[in-house]
């Protein structure tokens, strides 16, 4: 065994031996010479470079240049630095270095430090550096060419700096974002990097990096952890991601983003070409609704436990394809295309299919019914503000169908909505759907370019149950409405928020129906009472049905705000020919109908009461119909003592003509002609 303490003696010499002649080497190799070179090449790209300490030579535990104050600021303004960092550590080549050449092969980055700043008119700080660049580089093209003079061959001991980095490490790095005009924050710290073999044409290396996100969006921090295997292109000009995955998480949030691709250019003045697969998964998702501060309760506790993204990104940065793309909400899969642009106008295009949803399963619980002497009278909402400027700026083309969609407790089949915006002009090509037995078919249009909005909407509903509409969107316990029914509309509005809106909104609506039942009014019997009222005869003995059966139903409806007025009623009831007009005041919750109705024949019905005075036919008996919509009832309709009054005293005038004849109207005329001066005086 003598041998092998002999050979680790001896190799312990040479290594004794070794790293006295590097200390040697270190010592006589005056690295500061590089720092004027290192500034005057960083002033010909735009940037100041300023290194407030010297270079020095770092042993332990591998040879290398250290480089302290290290600042990069745009030239322009050089004591307004965009990056800085404590210390950096250049590690070189041991062989070269024999040689008196110094050959970069590691990075270090000791604290290093990126400050983003946006100002209030949205000027980032990076734009100063990049400009700054950028007229460097046109004051160098602009200058006339030199004639270069060949320089002698650099002997074999002359100090010569290569870069062949192989190793990358960052530690402790910071990046803050501040934006003024939009008042946010964010800072990435704690960041440490670990990259293998950035060689360019090299072969695919390791990168390794994790980091922590705060931010004025964000309730708590999330900690970010990249695992990659990348190889770079010749000439910086490509990158290839083999893959990519991102995993980020804070407390029970987590995500998973993979990327796999890659991002080419054939020239450092030509577009970058991208060339991805990306696939990204939260599970679950509702944690993160926390981290972002918008918890959000939901009527379903199984709702947003899962989301999942799957798509190929091919393109420019100008404009990428996102072809296919799939999404998963829960148990809804959407499949589709999406385009989106960076030009002039930023813009996207979006088609998406889709199964069934139900995005009840969504919205907040409805609120629970408090008890009437705990209610107090409360200040009403503020409106909301329109964010017209926010609507402006930008493009899209939406294209969105489902199979089902269950909204607001309202089931729709085949639903469909494509929409179109153009830097604020919101048009709503098509909204159909089929609903409750009928079709839905709408249009629109929603102007945010001006200082208030201004929109429109026209549509219809064709042979839907209306029952199931009534009781989806205007639920009553008291008030029933059953039957086919056929909708149009056509109304504009206008304002700067939601208030403006509902005051200046201006609606026609029209209703008709073969066939419609009201509850719990009837409105025969209400024909009966009148007539038994104005003949003095007793209102027949029958057992009144709680509802009426309107036929041939036509209304036109004025709806001006809060206001409903209805202009017109036409309808038939069983031998009752109906007329009238009407307000519905949805703020007070409340309705006020005149209605006549007219006795076609003798009878009201087969088994209803008749009219013996012949001059009470086709002719229209007032009834009233007003009440709350919660306390509504069969009392709420009632012969109309106003106008009936009138009608009885004309029929009172024409008994007393009938029984007196001329003698009456001769009578008449003679009081006319003497109060005829009396209420002309002024004439």
């Amino acid at each position: 065994m003598a041998w092998i303490k002999r050979t680790f003696v001896a190799l312990l010499i040479v290594f004794l031996l070794l790293a006295g002649a590097a200390a040697w080497l270190l010592m006589g190799i005056d690295v500061n010479r590089y720092k004027p070179q290192l500034e005057q090449l960083a002033a010909k790209q735009g940037i100041a470079l300023r290194l407030d300490g010297d270079i020095g030579w770092q042993i332990w535990p591998n040879i290398a240049l250290e480089l302290e104050g290290v600042k990069l600021a745009p030239l322009p303004q050089p004591d307004q630095p965009l990056v800085q960092a404590e210390k950096v550590a250049v590690g070189v080549a041991l062989m070269p270095l024999l040689q008196k050449r110094i050959e970069a092969q590691e990075i270090l980055l000791m604290a290093p430090q990126i400050d983003l700043v946006v100002d209030e008119e949205g000027r980032g700080n990076w734009e100063l550096l990049t400009e700054a660049m950028e007229a460097q580089r046109e004051q160098q093209a602009g200058q006339p060419p030199q004639l270069e003079v060949p320089t002698e061959p650099a002997e074999p001991g002359s100090q010569q700096l290569n870069l062949a980095l192989e190793k990358l490490r960052i530690e402790d790095g910071r990046i803050s974002y501040r934006d003024a005009s939009a008042d946010s924050e964010y800072q990435l710290s704690q960041l440490a990097v670990t990259a293998d073999n950035l060689v360019p044409g090299g072969e695919p290396g390791q990168v390794q990096a994790t980091a922590e996100v705060v931010g004025s969006a964000l309730k708590q921090p999330v900690s970010l952890n990249i695992d990659s295997t990348l190889a770079l292109d010749e000439g910086l000009n490509g990158l290839r991601l083999q893959p990519l995955e991102l995993v980020a998480g804070s407390g029970e949030a987590a995500a998973k983003i993979y990327l796999r691709g890659s991002l080419r250019r054939s020239a450092a003045d030509k577009p970058w070409q991208i060339q991805l697969t990306l696939n990204a998964e939260a599970q679950p998702l509702r944690p993160w609704l926390a981290v972002t501060g918008s918890e959000l309760t939901t009527q379903s506790g199984a709702a947003l436990e899962k989301f999942t993204l799957e798509t190929n990104i091919e393109g420019t940065d100008r404009k990428l394809d996102m072809t296919p793309l799939q999404l998963q909400l829960d148990d809804t899969v959407f499949a589709g295309s999406a385009q989106l642009r960076n030009g002039d106008m930023p813009g996207i295009d979006l088609t998406l299919r889709g199964g069934e949803l139900v995005l009840d399963d969504y919205l907040p619980p409805p609120a629970p019914e408090a008890e009437a002497e705990q209610v107090e009278p409360t200040e009403p909402a503020p409106p909301t503000p329109l964010p017209l400027t926010a609507m402006r700026g930008f493009n899209a083309n939406l294209d969105l169908s489902l199979d089902r969609l269950q909204a607001v407790q309202v089931i729709m089949d085949r639903p469909q909505l494509q929409l179109t915006v153009d830097n604020g002009l919101f048009q709503l090509q098509k909204l159909s759907a089929d609903l409750y037995g009928g079709q839905l078919n709408t249009n629109g249009q929603f102007n945010a370019r001006g200082q208030s909005a201004v929109a429109r909407l026209s549509g219809g509903l064709a042979d839907v149950e209306i029952s199931k509409i009534q009781g989806a969107l205007f639920p009553s316990e008291r008030v029933q409405v059953s039957g086919k029914s056929s909708i149009t509309w056509s109304g504009q509005s206008g304002g700067v928020d939601t208030a403006e809106l509902q005051k200046n909104l201006r609606a026609a609506v029209q209703v008709s129906s073969e066939q419609l039942y009201l509850s719990p009014f009837n409105l025969e019997k209400g024909m009966c009472q009148l007539v038994s009222f104005v003949e003095k005869t007793t209102l027949p003995e029958r057992q009144w049905e709680n509802r009426t059966r309107l036929q041939d139903l036509r209304v036109n409806i004025l709806v001006e705000g809060d206001k409903v007025k209805v202009q017109e009623v036409l309808a038939g009831v069983e031998n009752i020919a109906l007329t009238g007009d009407g307000t519905v005041d949805l703020e007070q919750q409340d309705f006020d109908f005149a209605l006549g109705l007219s006795l076609v024949g003798e009878k009201t019905s087969a088994d209803g009461c008749s009219v013996q005075n012949s001059r009470w036919r086709n002719r229209p008996l007032p009834l009233r119909c007003k009440d709350k919509f919660d306390e509504a009832g069969a009392g709420s309709c009632k012969p109309d003592s106003r106008r009936i009054d009138d009608l009885i005293r004309d029929e009172l005038k024409y008994k007393a003509e009938k029984k007196y004849g001329d003698k009456v109207k001769e009578k008449v005329d003679d009081l006319k002609d003497k109060f005829k001066g009396l209420f002309n005086r002024g004439d």
